[in-house]
């Protein structure tokens, strides 16, 4: 019966009360509808309509007419309503009506890791009644996108039903497109982590150097949370938001010439992979023509569409900073010029405060608003799931991992920790973090931005539906899922977090006047020094105010000399042999 319940319910209304669809839950024989937030707390008189199909109608026992209003008492999330029906006048229904203010999404189709053609219906709650909309849809993500995985992410593309060709729309009153995102937030135990924290990115980080231009370009993908219902059965909360891509970040578009010459301009890339090219400590070699490089993925503009490849403004950087890796004085004067650094800073504070163990590196976004005018990149987080102690895997226990108190040696992306060693940069990051400690990153500011959207999930009812429908599944290694639970986990780990950042992260640090083995004096450590070395060790003047008893064991010769080098080969982090 159920089977035969969803499939008639796919593709046509059945059930509208006052005026917004009530989808059925073939699962649980729950019909779902999302109404204004205003309706709860109090009694809700709607008009009743519903398909041809059914015959009777009752509601908690009373009989309602097609087109009859009802007095649904005393609306509260999770409350259920019982219904009792006859359909095509043989088949007896029995279930319950239970109401959201989240909007609720339907999906209907076969999907797998290409795209398919789709219905799509996106139910707002203070919107007129929802409509079926064509699209084309598939699993999204990687490790939460295997064989395995249940709760899927999607990607939606809306096409005109007549010629397929995209078709926009607006939602939650973002933008007008024909793309958008619906993220499962599979393996995480509180389920907002990603959205509340890209929300958090988008209210703490400075514009891209470029936005006085273009005030419109964002530094991050706005959504909100949602229901999602698939082929009529109930898959549960979701973040259903824009993508990261060229209209959103305003890198301008490649044109072509009077000659017909293909022009770049902008440029987007994705870290996608931890590899020593992503990290920028040792880039790989790069095929000519290919649309990756060694964990870095090229978003736009699509070699499909041009037929070539843009990778110079990202490679100059990613090469700039392992050849600056030796040199304090280059990375003072110039990893700007490749690199947004305001945005950098604020990235690092992003991703030390939360912790983002997946994101230090990769599931990076890097952007290009135009090479014909700056090769400057910019740099915003995706897929912020995996922080505030969170496990990289469900099945994982690592608590020394997850620590609010472990400190920031894994950070592994080579320019915004070469960066902490240059002064002045270190100064502004500093008073930077101290700014926003009085605003967003006020501990109470946290906490109650987290637990804010756990008690919107629990006081609308999704909260206990999301853990009824995925508690003890192999997505989440069989645990038990509880909101509250995690919710209260992630107030201490915040709490912790903060004093331990105040305390033993961004704390202020006497700067050594000249780096390690700079010798002569100049700034850089580099062949220089170790000739200015030899000429004193064979009786030339020192002048180096010490800095020449390099390895610091109160002679010079020979010893200095082989530990100067071994700065210059391998920076000063190498142990004094």
């Amino acid at each position: 019966m159920t089977l035969m319940l969803v499939t008639m319910v796919s593709w046509g209304q059945v059930l509208n009360i006052g005026g917004h669809r009530a989808v059925l839950d073939g699962i649980n024989q729950m019909w779902l509808c999302s109404i204004s937030q205003q309706n709860f707390g109090s009694d809700y008189t709607a008009t009743i309509n519903y398909g041809d199909s059914i015959s009777e109608f009752a509601i908690d026992s009373t009989l309602v007419a097609n087109g009859e209003e009802f007095v649904f008492q005393g609306v509260e999330g999770g409350k259920r309503y019982m219904v009792t029906a006859m359909l095509n006048d043989t088949i007896p229904v029995e279930g319950y009506i239970t109401f959201t203010w989240l909007p609720v999404v339907e999906l209907y189709g076969d999907f797998n890791n290409y795209f398919h053609y789709a219905s799509v219906v996106v139910n707002e709650p203070d919107s007129a009644l929802a409509s079926p909309m064509f699209a084309k849809v598939k699993w999204r993500g990687h490790s939460t996108n295997s064989g395995i995985a249940h709760k899927r992410n999607f990607r939606i593309k809306f096409l005109n039903e007549e010629d397929t060709t995209k078709q926009n729309h607006r939602f939650f009153g973002l933008r007008n497109d024909n793309t958008w995102i619906l993220d499962a937030g599979q393996q995480d135990f509180l389920r907002v982590r990603n959205r509340v924290s890209t929300d958090l990115w988008l209210d703490m980080a400075r514009r891209p150097w470029y936005s006085d231009s273009l005030p419109n370009a964002r530094s991050g993908s706005r959504g909100t949370m949602v229901e999602v219902l698939l082929n009529g059965e109930y898959m549960g909360v979701y973040n259903m938001c824009e993508p990261i891509d060229r209209k959103q970040v305003k890198a301008k578009r490649y044109e072509y010439d009077e000659n017909n010459k293909l022009v770049f301009h902008g440029g987007i890339w994705k870290a996608q992979s931890w590899t020593r090219t992503v990290t920028m400590s040792n880039p790989a070699s790069r095929n000519p023509g290919m649309p990756s490089w060694d964990g870095f993925v090229l978003k736009y503009p699509d070699r499909e569409d041009v037929n070539t490849v843009l990778w110079k403004p990202l490679e100059d950087a990613v090469r700039f900073a392992h050849r600056a890796d030796n040199s304090l004085k280059l990375r003072a004067d110039s990893m700007g010029y490749y690199f947004d650094l305001p945005v950098m800073q604020d990235y690092y504070i992003l991703i030390a405060t939360i912790q983002a163990l997946d994101n230090e590196s990769r599931k990076i976004y890097y952007v290009c608003h135009d090479t014909q005018d700056n090769n400057r990149v910019t740099m915003f987080p995706w897929g912020l799931d995996i922080s505030l102690g969170a496990n990289i895997a469900p099945n994982l226990n690592q608590p020394e991992i997850t620590s609010p108190e472990r400190p920031m040696t894994w950070m592994s992306h080579l320019p915004m920790i070469g960066m902490l060693d240059v002064e002045e940069y270190y100064v502004e990051l500093l008073q930077r973090y101290r700014d926003l400690r009085k605003t967003v990153l006020h501990t109470d500011s946290l906490v109650n931005r987290y637990r804010s959207a756990i008690n919107n999930l629990e006081e609308c009812g999704a909260a206990a539906r999301e853990e009824s429908r995925w508690s003890k599944d192999t997505d989440i290694a069989r645990k038990v899922l509880d909101l509250s639970t995690e919710m209260d986990y992630v107030e201490d780990w915040i709490r912790r977090r903060m004093v331990f950042l105040d305390t033993c992260v961004f704390v202020d640090k006497v700067f050594p006047k000249y780096p390690e083995g700079d010798v002569n004096g100049d700034g850089e450590v580099n062949i220089a020094d170790i000739n200015t070395l030899i000429n004193i060790i064979l009786g030339g003047e020192d002048n180096s105010e010490g800095r020449s008893d390099v390895n610091h064991d109160g002679e010079v010769n020979i010893a200095d000399v082989n530990r100067d080098l071994e700065i210059v080969l391998n920076g000063p982090d190498t142990p004094n042999s």
